[in-house]
């Protein structure tokens, strides 16, 4: 597509001498710049509409292998017609035919673009869904004149390219034109001469202004180098979605309120590390504000608003949290490692489990007496139920597949060189006709 029409920007093959002038594929519809041969989009060019996935596809909304109708100018009737023979062939459900019928108003249309705007001549979100915290609405560009309700627990965020904020709604209605969404107007690509409307250029984001309750889990070391954990919850809710979005580094997606924790601890995290790293751990136990005021602050800067913080345990760090930590971290380094991988290092992590676990149960053995040698004692049994490796004869936990000793994979049936017998894993001899398995 040309740049002039997907980016806003001035076209090389301006018309005229003025090189940001309208390109000259624009004047014609959609048909190619004599210039480059680039194809022009129509003044409609990333419009959408919340509805059925069916109905969008026959628009060729969302979908860049489908054009969608083109059969315009057209009435509502020749649409509807169109529709549910397309949709009839690829068996969609009746109900979005019916949709759009209830949906699309009386008129004759002349191209794609008034269709999509009648079809959306409001933008809004219901927030029903009480998992949804932030959401943006399926569409890159909004036409000129659209209305925009904000809900009274909502905000709403007209978010640029690049995923830049742009204009900022609180609760009401709102006509979206240049004047209302200045920032995003200034954004957009220019008007096509030729069209009878132009759009803004922008992505509305919506969000629940509701409270979110999050737990709060900090380790870190204090200025004397003590580990110090940090348990409690936090209330809080958006009050700025221009600055809470960048806080995130997300781009075009929803947060529920899971990702919201997530986000969270992002945000607050790196401020409780600092605080913990300038003081001492009695000052951080003993009643006191500096976490508090860190997180309070952080968080603001955010666009969220604190309510409410409460601490269950501010103290040294005990060695079951050392350990779920670590356990912690080590799981979070594996889930970006190959399957493979995985499976061969949870072997291993389970295997170095086991034989500390049979360290720790074994009875501690007396001390030789001065002058006298040990007698060689043969290598302990492998544990019952465990599967023994073909390769190397490791023992490895029943559970995995691959061994945690040489990585090679672990087969629970063996057989007999001579006889093909079939020989339990771990045993070296052939029960049927007495040859070495190995």
């Amino acid at each position: 597509m040309c740049e002039y029409c997907v980016s806003g920007t001035s076209c090389d093959h301006g018309a005229g001498a003025n090189p940001a002038s309208a390109c000259a594929c624009s004047l014609s519809g959609t048909k190619k710049c004599p210039g480059c041969g680039c194809e022009c989009a129509t003044w409609d060019w990333g419009l959408g509409f919340e509805g059925p996935a069916t109905v969008r596809s026959f628009f060729g909304v969302g979908d860049d292998e489908n054009p969608g109708f083109s059969e315009y100018p057209a009435s509502k009737r020749q649409i509807l017609t169109a529709a549910t023979q397309e949709l009839q062939e690829g068996e969609a459900n009746p109900a979005d035919i019916a949709w759009l019928a209830r949906s699309l108003p009386e008129a004759t249309y002349p191209d794609r673009g008034a269709v999509l705007a009648a079809l959306c001549p409001v933008i809004s979100w219901p927030g029903t869904d009480t998992t949804v915290v932030v959401a943006p609405l399926s569409m890159h560009a909004i036409a000129a004149g659209t209305r925009l309700v904000v809900g009274r627990d909502q905000l709403a965020l007209l978010v640029g390219k690049n995923g830049k904020p742009l204009d900022a709604f609180g609760p009401g209605e709102y006509t979206l034109t240049n004047e209302s969404a200045p920032r995003s107007a200034a954004e957009s690509r220019p008007a096509a001469p030729g069209f009878p409307r132009s759009v803004i250029t922008a992505t509305p984001f919506f969000a629940a202004t509701r409270e979110t309750h999050t737990a709060l889990s900090r380790t870190g070391r204090t200025r004397s180098g003590e580990p110090l954990a940090v348990r409690g919850t936090l209330t809080f809710s958006i009050v700025s979605l221009a600055d809470f979005l960048p806080h995130t580094g997300s781009r075009g997606r929803s947060f529920s309120a899971k990702d919201m924790e997530t986000a969270v601890a992002g945000i607050v995290g790196p401020a409780l590390d600092q605080t913990i790293g300038a003081h001492d751990s009695r000052e951080l136990v003993a009643p006191s504000k500096f976490l508090e005021e860190s997180i309070r602050k952080s968080a603001g800067q955010a666009g969220l608003r604190v309510s409410a913080v409460s601490f269950d345990s501010v103290g040294a760090v005990s060695r079951t949290d050392q350990m779920a930590a670590m356990q912690k971290a080590q799981m979070e380094a594996l889930s970006h490692m190959p399957p493979e991988v995985q499976a061969r290092v949870k072997a291993q992590m389970a295997i170095a489990m086991e034989r500390r676990a049979q360290a720790s149960r074994a009875t501690p053995s007396g001390s030789l007496a001065v002058g006298t040698v040990a007698a060689t004692a043969p290598g302990p049994a492998p544990p019952a139920g465990s599967q023994v490796c073909p390769s190397c004869q490791a023992p490895n936990p029943p559970t995995v597949r691959f061994c945690g000793n040489c990585g090679k994979p672990l087969s629970t049936k063996r057989t007999c060189p001579r006889c093909s017998s079939e020989v339990p894993a771990g045993v070296k001899f052939c029960g049927n006709c007495g040859g070495p398995v190995t």
